[in-house]
């Protein structure tokens, strides 16, 4: 890149340039690898492995949620100190990059899903597509009518 021709649009500095693409491309090797465990993680027999699993899921998630803030909060200081008109080609590219990064602060940050609930033994899940008025059978659980 040592080439004249080549220009960061963000006020010419090629640090805001690197970071965006560097955090881009890390975030997303960063998905396809737990896209890979979350497909492998019915095999996984280790209760340990699993709680391990979940737990690195979220410290990334809010890792990469201030490493997009961070970032968000660079470009659009970058761009803001950008001469106007001083680069024609790119700058919507630029305004792109800056939008990104304020998206993927929402989306990192989103709140994590967790395990489903297991009902308890002293208070059986309830099936709501199943009779209970069948005559001959006990009735759900309580006070009879």
């Amino acid at each position: 890149t040592d080439s004249s021709q080549l220009h960061c649009v963000l006020n010419s500095n090629n640090t805001a340039c690197s970071f965006s693409v560097g955090a881009g491309l890390l975030a997303f090797l960063c998905c396809l690898a737990f896209l890979v465990l979350d497909a492998h993680e019915s095999r996984i027999a280790s209760t340990h492995f699993k709680s391990a699993f979940q737990l690195l899921d979220f410290i990334l998630a809010v890792l990469w949620t201030a490493v997009w803030f961070v970032g968000f909060c660079f470009l659009a200081n970058q761009w803001q100190h950008s001469p106007p008109k001083h680069f024609l080609l790119g700058s919507s590219s630029a305004k792109v990059a800056v939008t990104f990064a304020f998206f993927s602060i929402l989306i990192w940050a989103r709140p994590q899903p967790g395990p489903p609930a297991l009902p308890s033994p002293s208070r059986p899940a309830a099936c709501p597509s199943l009779p209970t008025d069948i005559p001959g059978l006990p009735g759900p659980p309580g006070p009879p009518k």
